[in-house]
């Protein structure tokens, strides 16, 4: 042990005495510095935790409304709904007097003037 002892300089007498509060100084600074560091940590990880759960609340309120809204689109996808709401804007079923046909490859110029006649009646 005295061995050991021996090989292990004393700090207090590796040290110039002017150096000591030089280095009590530089390590406070030190451990000030790590403690601000710490508490800065900390806040940034509640306010990162307080965006993640505002986040997740979000994307539950959007999975909710996209499922109301697959659900209101499946409603008004049936055949008997669009034929209530096209009854109550005013809409009926087309005349067959009042289609016409145009041939693949026709003018468009003949076949538009009878279309607008068609329209006017």
């Amino acid at each position: 042990m005295k061995r050991t002892a021996a090989l292990r300089p004393d700090l207090r007498t590796a040290l110039p005495p002017a150096a000591a509060p030089a280095l009590a100084v530089a390590l406070a600074a030190l451990l000030l510095g790590c403690a601000l560091a710490v508490v800065v940590a900390q806040y940034r990880s509640r306010v990162l935790f307080a965006e993640l759960e505002a986040a997740q609340q979000e994307t539950k309120r959007l999975e909710s409304e996209g499922a109301r809204l697959r659900s209101d689109l499946g409603h008004a996808a049936q055949p008997a709904t669009v034929e209530a709401l096209a009854h109550r804007l005013g809409m009926h079923p087309i005349d067959p007097d009042h289609v016409v046909a145009l041939p693949v490859g026709a003018p468009l110029a003949g076949g538009a003037a009878r279309l607008a006649r068609v329209e006017a009646r």
